[in-house]
């Protein structure tokens, strides 16, 4: 199977996905992206039209339709920037770059939607583009078909209007809006999460990990904390809403902390975060793939709860871009403590990359690991 050649009719197009893998068996589009393009070639926007494409997954739909003025709108840091790769490998216009903590104004003559999985961003989405919508038909969705369900469904008619799924096609389906809700509003995304037990408060956003409760590998790894030396300054990478940076800032008050993540609403959450529960503290936050052009002074501690999936991919693909930033931004003597699912043999990894690897907390799912960066 080819996996870089997609054969569409806008032309014949290179894409890679992000992170990049020597031996890639995953293609950076699936059929839904090729069922949108197909309909667009059959029902194509007149010439200079103005496309919105939200969660174009790695610049597939934009390279494909770079004709066009079209503005991509986003919660993913690595699908812009594999974007923005894609558009230049094969010369083609890049979108503009919305993120998904702003709102997108002004007119669109299509609006070209991937359903996500999560049903609070799915409803934060489009209740805001309701608000841009003048008839249904402006309107295309797609996902897998395995993905669509009567609770996504539901959240349309709440949120939008009533919409119907077409025919699968190569397991994949497109969905047509039939009607609008008159007076859509938008709702406030964040969820309160308040923890007596850590004394803290958490704000979260629509689309963020596990918003509605404390994961349980963080808890195990904020357990693990005491083992570590005090850190003069400390990065919380995949940082989601802050949780470890911001018990990491509760114990080190004197800690200089630095929050990275992929999604802009995990950045967001953790800036409000770290200003309701650590107020006056030195924080920085990025919101990019990894740690990808950071170009500060190396940490001397970075903790770590890597994500196991990418959209709706398994592996440890994500955790070993991670582990090789994390080595590469760590002074030396510095300091890596992850928490993993114990089947996915994160030690391995470290060992291989660190060349040492101890277990400071483990439970029957979980464990913590720590690593040191070796002198020199």
């Amino acid at each position: 199977m080819n996996t870089t050649t997609l054969e569409s009719p806008f032309g014949e197009l290179t894409l890679q996905r992000r992170p990049r893998r020597r031996n890639e068996v995953l293609q950076a589009w699936d059929a839904a992206d090729r069922y949108l393009l197909n309909y667009l070639a059959e029902n194509p926007p007149p010439k200079g039209s103005r496309l919105l494409l939200v969660n174009d997954a790695f610049g597939c739909l934009a390279a494909a339709l770079s004709d066009y003025e079209c503005i991509s709108w986003s919660d993913s840091a690595v699908a812009h920037r594999a974007c923005l790769e894609n558009c230049a490998a094969n010369q083609r216009n890049a979108p503009a770059l919305l993120s998904s903590c702003e709102a997108p104004t002004g007119s669109f003559d299509r609006i070209i939607y991937r359903l996500p999985r999560n049903h609070s961003y799915l409803r934060y989405q489009l209740q805001h583009i309701a608000q841009l919508l003048r008839s249904p038909d402006v309107f295309i969705g797609a996902c897998m078909a395995k993905y669509l369900d009567s609770s996504s469904m539901a959240v349309f008619s709440e949120s939008i209007g009533e919409a119907a799924a077409s025919l699968a096609w190569k397991k994949a389906r497109l969905i047509h809006l039939q009607s609008l809700s008159p007076g859509a509003a938008v709702d406030d995304d964040s969820l309160a999460l308040d923890s007596s037990e850590l004394g803290i408060s958490l704000n979260n956003r629509a689309n963020v990990f596990s918003r509605g409760k404390l994961d349980r590998g963080s808890r195990l790894l904020l357990n693990a904390l005491g083992d570590l030396h005090t850190p003069y300054s400390l990065a919380d990478l995949g940082c989601g809403n802050g949780l470890l940076g911001i018990m990491a800032g509760k114990r080190w008050p004197e800690t200089a902390l630095h929050f990275f993540d992929e999604s802009y609403m995990a950045i967001d959450s953790a800036r409000h975060n770290v200003r309701d529960n650590l107020p006056g503290a030195a924080a920085q936050f990025y919101a990019r793939d990894c740690m990808h052009g950071y170009d500060g002074a190396p940490f001397d501690t970075i903790v770590c709860n890597p994500p196991f999936h990418q959209e709706q991919q398994l592996g440890d693909h994500i955790a070993r871009q991670m582990f090789s930033d994390s080595h590469a931004h760590l002074a030396p003597g510095g300091q890596f403590c992850v928490v993993g699912n114990r089947h996915l043999d994160y030690h391995k990894l470290l060992k291989k990359r660190f060349g040492n690897c101890e277990v400071l907390r483990s439970d029957a799912k979980f464990v913590v690991l720590l690593a040191q960066k070796t002198q020199g």
